[in-house]
């Protein structure tokens, strides 16, 4: 099969000050991966249509970067730090168990193979996302990142905003978004435990100029209002989506005209 981008960039409007990054949205896998791993391991837990679920951002004038393969090819919300880590998935670039502790390999994988996931993957993903920024810190201007995905286990919330402790962003950018999504009738929680902002958000969220958060949507609120388990999820309650997507919609041109005019 023909290998793909490694990200997809979208942009509606020059100047516009608003990010998306959605690191997790794709369940695509390297031929090499694809040649290497366990032909019944089930690759849990990706932020299943997550990119289907926020396309209106570009008609709102957001950039929008997406990864185009899966996080078990190589997990760009993570720090190149972490690449030898071979424990839990939350400490690892490359995952070699699956979010219930699964083995997902039946060879080893050489080092050759992971520098060629860091080089063709990782680093154009970031390169990307640093050029966007650094375009507008040049003008001297505020960038607005947000660094989407969703969960299911970690809180009965509906959408969970992690600044990793206040650190990302300024009070005023995260009551904006708290109000914002609660005015839309979600139940909103803020930096719960384990949904405090991966490396993007803490990485990025340090830089002069950029408020970063961290949002992550539950399951429940837009999938299906059901209990999740160890499975590749491929269908969707198409009600329950479309009107999630609508308010969500509401929340974001209500987040937009007010950090437009703040």
């Amino acid at each position: 099969m023909k290998e793909i981008h490694p990200f997809t960039i979208r942009k509606r409007k020059l100047g516009s000050p608003f990010i998306a990054s959605i690191p997790h949205g794709s369940s695509f896998l390297t031929d090499e991966m694809k040649s290497k791993i366990y032909g019944e391991v089930i690759l849990t837990n990706n932020d299943w249509f997550i990119r289907e679920l926020y396309d209106f951002l570009e008609s709102i004038h957001f950039t929008i970067i997406s990864a185009n393969y899966s996080r078990y090819v190589i997990d760009v919300n993570r720090d190149l730090s972490l690449r030898g880590n071979r424990d839990k998935y939350t400490r690892s670039l490359i995952y070699y168990t699956t979010t219930f502790g699964k083995n997902i390999y039946d060879v080893e994988l050489d080092e050759a193979e992971i520098r060629n996931r860091i080089e063709t993957i990782y680093l154009p993903y970031h390169y990307c996302l640093l050029e966007e920024i650094r375009s507008f810190q040049l003008k001297n201007r505020k960038v607005y990142l947000f660094d989407l995905h969703s969960f299911y286990i970690q809180s009965t919330a509906d959408i969970v905003l992690g600044t990793c402790g206040g650190c990302t962003c300024s009070a005023k950018f995260l009551n904006i978004l708290v109000e914002s999504f609660q005015e839309e009738g979600f139940i909103v929680e803020v930096d719960r435990e384990g949904l405090t902002g991966g490396y993007i958000v803490s990485h990025y969220g340090l830089y002069p100029d950029v408020e970063a958060v961290q949002i992550e949507i539950r399951y429940t609120a837009y999938i299906e209002d059901r209990t999740f388990g160890e499975e590749e999820v491929i269908n969707k309650n198409k009600g329950l989506f479309n009107a999630t997507k609508a308010r969500l919609y509401k929340a974001f041109l209500r987040i937009q005209e007010e950090l437009e005019f703040s």
